[in-house]
């Protein structure tokens, strides 16, 4: 969903919105505020010690990495713009170099060619397109996806709260609807707890009682058997992991935190914040380890202590972009990344080394196919990832309401074999 569109009048509104407060001053939205009035007194050189500055805290920040080309372009440095567009196409990366005409100054650079023609060769499709599922409901905005210990396999959907069972595939039946979007699932047992939360393109979404909550139903019958709420309105849930004790950790995407929720509990514990955080999603519980990994759409991915709560995060040994990640997985020590948060997108695979705490290897599994409308969530399923091809997030607007040239794509489930490493 974090795809920006920056013209000259869009840079000047993005870089100077929110006022700053001088005890603030090295906060990101601080920062960027300050690079915006460099912006406007047309200062090269400070624009782009702010924007330095900026992705340090935001270090996969697309955004930030395009303007920071732009400012080195601006202030005379050519060479130095191309050097980052560049290191952009070595990651097997496309960046959008339009909405000023500094960039047009950079293209017109004969080293530029070579760099538009490895853009071109990373667009192309990669890996093999196979759909396991198709659902024909353009309707539901999945986000979800489950399968249980019997092989049943669930969707949720984030636009009308239905959850549905997709075992059978000639006639998928209707677990149960949520009051609110569904953005994650997980089957344990005899029950399927849902993060729900009745905002963004949840379609009946409205400015009163925003919640973020987890809904736990009977697997069977589809009744709803508990609902525990986050305490504030300030949450929005996007991922569950469930240990075997009964545990549940959620991240939470809006104010970014990890929680904790202890078994049989009501209440939501704090169990993760750092001020490196900025958009956490997808979270890979590795129980016999005590830890859980955690994707961050700008921070990267980090590690976290179930013992004490202790953050790391995961260097990028490999230089590799790690940011971007929706759906996080682990399998066989490695983790497995559903990277929506890229041009083109894809599906990775991040090798770490023995303690956990850097990134050693980075494989595309996956990426740009053609059948995909932005692939979300998965789960393992023996030596597969089974995950959502086609959630159709760019088909609303920034008032989640549907484009009017909307390509809404019925439901697919595809597969990439993960193999052995």
């Amino acid at each position: 969903m974090n795809k920006l569109v920056i013209g000259a009048a869009i840079l000047a509104v993005e870089l100077s919105a929110p006022a700053y407060a001088d005890n603030d001053a090295s906060s990101y939205q601080t920062i960027m505020t300050k690079a915006g009035e460099a912006f406007r007194a047309e200062d090269w050189v400070a624009l782009n010690d702010r924007l330095n500055t900026a992705q340090a805290l935001r270090p996969y920040s697309l955004y930030v990495w395009k303007m920071r080309i732009l400012a080195r372009q601006l202030s005379g440095d050519g060479a130095s713009a191309l050097a980052l567009t560049e290191k952009i196409s070595e990651r097997g990366l496309v960046i959008d170099l339009s909405g000023h005409e500094g960039f047009a100054h950079l293209k017109i650079n004969p080293a530029f060619a070579e760099i538009e023609t490895q853009f071109a060769e990373n667009m192309k499709p990669a890996g093999d397109s196979v759909i396991l599922t198709l659902y024909d409901d353009v309707d539901l905005l999945p986000e979800a996806y489950a399968v249980s210990g019997a092989g049943s396999r669930f969707i949720g959907s984030v636009r009308t709260g239905k959850i549905i069972d997709l075992s059978q595939a000639a006639a998928p039946k209707k677990l149960a609807v949520a009051t609110g979007g569904v953005f994650d699932i997980e089957v344990r047992g005899n029950t399927l707890w849902a993060a729900v939360n009745n905002q963004l393109a949840y379609a009946q979404a409205g400015p009163e009682d925003i919640f973020a909550s987890i809904m736990v139903y009977d697997l069977i019958t589809g009744i709803l058997m508990r609902e525990m709420r986050v305490a504030e309105n300030e949450a929005l849930l996007g991922d569950l992991e469930i240990a075997k004790d009964g545990t549940v950790y959620a991240s939470d995407s809006l104010t970014p935190r990890l929680f904790k929720l202890a078994p049989e509990s009501e209440t939501f514990e704090i169990f993760a914040a750092d001020p490196r955080f900025a958009n956490l999603q997808g979270i890979a519980l590795d129980e016999p380890n005590h830890r859980i990994f955690i994707a961050d759409y700008l921070a990267g991915l980090f590690v976290i202590d179930t013992d004490t709560s202790e953050i790391t995060e995961i260097e990028n040994i490999v230089d590799a972009h790690l940011g971007g990640i929706d759906g996080l997985y682990l399998f066989e020590g490695d983790l497995i990344g559903i990277q929506n948060g890229t041009t083109p997108q894809r599906i990775v695979r991040i090798t770490l080394n023995e303690t956990a705490t850097a990134a050693t290897d980075f494989e595309v599994l996956q990426q740009n196919l053609e059948a995909w409308n932005e692939p979300t969530h998965g789960a393992i399923v023996n030596t597969e990832l089974h995950y959502i091809a086609t959630s159709n997030w760019s088909a609303y607007d920034k008032n989640w309401s549907i484009r009017k040239d909307a390509d809404l794509q019925p439901v697919r489930i595809m597969t990439v074999p993960l193999g052995a490493k």
